[in-house]
C-alpha cells in the first residue's frame, strides 16, 4: 500500500549507525544478513507474502544486539500464498511468518498449538480504478473492457474481493475480459501499460503507480488484512523483550500499512 505514513527518522538514524557484517541474497526471493552472535546459534527465519521492505526488516534484527543473544542471522523469504504448508507449521519450521486467519486455519484447523498472533494488520479499503473514466459496474460500462486479476486464487484483493463485487452486480465477463497475472507487480505493470482497463487495489497503491491520472469505485471499506504469527515458545513472558524487539522491527512495514495504524492493541505493552 502507500507512503502516506512516514518512517520515524530516528529509526532510520539508528538502522545506519550500526555496521552490519556481509549480506547475501542467497536467490531472488529470499535475503539473509548476519548478526553479531556466535555462528554455532540458530538462524532467525521468516516467512512473508511481500518482498516490499523484507530486506529492511532483516536488516533491523540483524543489527539488534538483544537477537544477537539467541541468533547468529536472519532469514527471510518472500513466497506465493501457497507456499506456506500445514508441515510449515507443524514443524514451527519459521520463527515468524504473515498470512491471512482463514488460510492458516484451513492449513491446520489446531494451528494454536503451534503459532500465536503476534501483530495484527489492519483492514483495508479496496476499490476498482481505471485510466478512462469512473468505473461502473453494468454491462454497459464493461462492454469491450477487460479486467485484470491475480493468478492467486485466494487473494482478497487481486481475486476474492472483485470477484464477488462482479458476481453481486450480476455482471458475467467473457473468457476475453479476464486476464490473469501471476504476482502483484505482473499485474500492476499490466494496468500502467494499458493491457487491462480495471484493476482492484487500495487508493494508496494506486497513487504508488504514479500514472497521470485515475479514477476509482469502492469496493469494500473493510478488507481483512492478516496478522504476523509468531512461534508459541517464543511468545512467553520471558520472552518478551524479545518479542517487543521483533515489534519493532515490524514497523519499517508503516509505509505499506499507510495510512492504516501502526500497533494494535496486543502491542501496546511494549515500552
Amino acid at each position: 500500500m502507500g507512503l502516506a505514513l512516514s518512517l520515524p527518522i530516528a529509526l532510520s538514524v539508528w538502522m545506519a549507525s550500526r555496521p552490519l557484517q556481509a549480506l547475501s541474497l542467497s536467490d531472488y526471493r529470499s535475503y539473509q544478513c548476519s548478526t553479531q552472535g556466535a555462528s554455532t546459534k540458530p538462524t532467525f527465519k521468516i516467512l512473508t507474502l511481500f518482498y516490499n521492505y523484507a530486506t529492511d526488516f532483516a536488516d533491523y534484527l540483524c543489527a539488534s544486539t538483544l537477537l544477537a543473544k539467541s541468533y547468529s542471522g536472519v532469514e527471510i523469504r518472500w513466497r506465493p500464498r501457497a507456499y506456506l504448508s500445514p508441515q510449515h507449521i507443524l514443524d514451527e519450521e519459521f520463527d515468524i511468518f504473515w498470512n491471512r486467519h482463514h488460510i492458516v486455519a484451513g492449513l491446520v484447523p489446531e494451528f494454536s498449538n503451534y503459532y500465536r498472533v503476534l501483530q495484527q494488520t489492519p483492514n483495508y479499503a479496496l476499490y476498482w480504478i481505471s485510466q478512462d473514466s469512473t468505473p461502473q459496474l453494468n454491462s454497459d460500462y464493461l462492454q469491450g473492457k477487460v479486467i485484470g486479476f491475480s493468478r492467486d486464487s485466494q487473494s482478497q484483493t487481486h481475486f476474492l474481493q472483485p470477484m464477488a463485487a462482479l458476481k453481486q452486480a450480476g455482471i458475467n465477463l467473457n473468457a476475453d475480459q479476464k486476464k490473469f497475472y501471476t504476482d502483484p507487480s505482473a499485474l500492476y505493470a499490466a494496468f500502467k501499460n494499458r493491457e487491462v482497463d480495471m484493476i482492484s487495489t487500495a487508493i494508496s497503491q494506486a497513487d504508488n503507480l504514479n500514472l497521470s491520472t485515475y479514477y476509482s469505485l469502492l469496493i469494500n471499506p473493510e478488507v481483512p488484512s492478516g496478522a504476523w504469527f509468531i512461534k508459541n515458545q517464543l511468545h512467553h513472558s520471558h520472552h518478551r523483550a524479545l518479542e517487543c524487539e521483533i515489534i519493532r522491527g515490524l514497523q519499517v512495514y508503516a509505509p505499506l500499512l499507510a495510512p492504516l495504524q501502526q500497533l494494535s492493541a496486543q502491542t501496546a505493552d511494549c515500552p
